[in-house]
Parts: C-alpha cells; sequence; structure tokens
C-alpha cells in the first residue's frame, strides 16, 4: 500500500475516532459489493447532527 494512502485511513480513523483497524473494517463492510455486514457506525452527520446516508463521499 502506498505511505500516503496509509496515512490518509490513519488520518480518517483519527476524524470518526476509531482505531485504524476498526475504520479498514468499517470501509469494506460498506463497500457496495461486499460480502460483509454493514455495522451500524455511523461516521457522517450533517449540520443538524443528522445521519447522512448519502452525498459525496
Amino acid at each position: 500500500m502506498p505511505l500516503e494512502m496509509d496515512q490518509d485511513i490513519q488520518r480518517e480513523a483519527e476524524k470518526h475516532d476509531m482505531g485504524y483497524s476498526e475504520y479498514v473494517r468499517h470501509v469494506i463492510r460498506q463497500a457496495t459489493d461486499s460480502p460483509f455486514e454493514c455495522p451500524e457506525t455511523v461516521l457522517c452527520v450533517d449540520e443538524n447532527h443528522e445521519n447522512v446516508d448519502e452525498g459525496a463521499a
């Protein structure tokens, strides 16, 4: 994996208050064609602190 990708993953994990491995598992599970169950963890909220299910990634 490129070093820049590893650093991006670490930053995103920290931003969402998750461990590195936990964040990677979460992202894999959320992939459209993932064979794994999607967790209930919410990573995105709008300015009103409502869950965001769609929009730009």
